[in-house]
């Protein structure tokens, strides 16, 4: 009789219940903060991408040639452009006042654990008057 109490008493115990239940919700939560990390990555090299656009089409817009406004696109970001940027029109005389827009399709890479790779194309653009 002692012993079935005994028996009964140790299956009411709940030391190790806080890690299984830690242990269960811990796969989510760490989804959840480096979801957010690389979510601020993907988001800083967005940003940098639109802001190396605006500068190439401030380039496009003084009536600079294909090989400068790349290279302005390509100095104004830390990250690799992996499109070749392009203007949509020449700015010359009859096109003044027109908007010019350079736009290239960039690849972003978000790798969240437990969560599949994705790599979404995104158009990448920045528009200016041409002048």
């Amino acid at each position: 009789m002692i012993q079935k109490l005994r028996a009964k008493r140790d299956l009411r115990r709940e030391e190790g219940a806080a890690a299984v239940e830690f242990a269960i919700v811990a796969g989510l939560l760490f989804m959840i903060v480096f979801g957010i990390i690389v979510f601020g990555i993907v988001f800083s090299q967005y940003q940098s991408f639109a802001a190396a656009a605006r500068e190439a089409a401030r380039v496009a817009a003084v009536r600079g040639d294909s090989g400068q406004i790349v290279a302005a696109a390509k100095g104004a970001t830390p990250y690799e452009i992996q499109g070749t940027p392009t203007a949509d029109i020449s700015c010359t005389d009859d096109t003044s006042g027109n908007p010019v827009t350079v736009s290239w399709v960039q690849e972003f890479e978000i790798d969240i654990p437990f969560v599949p790779r994705m790599t979404p194309d995104v158009e990448i653009s920045g528009t200016f008057r041409c002048e």
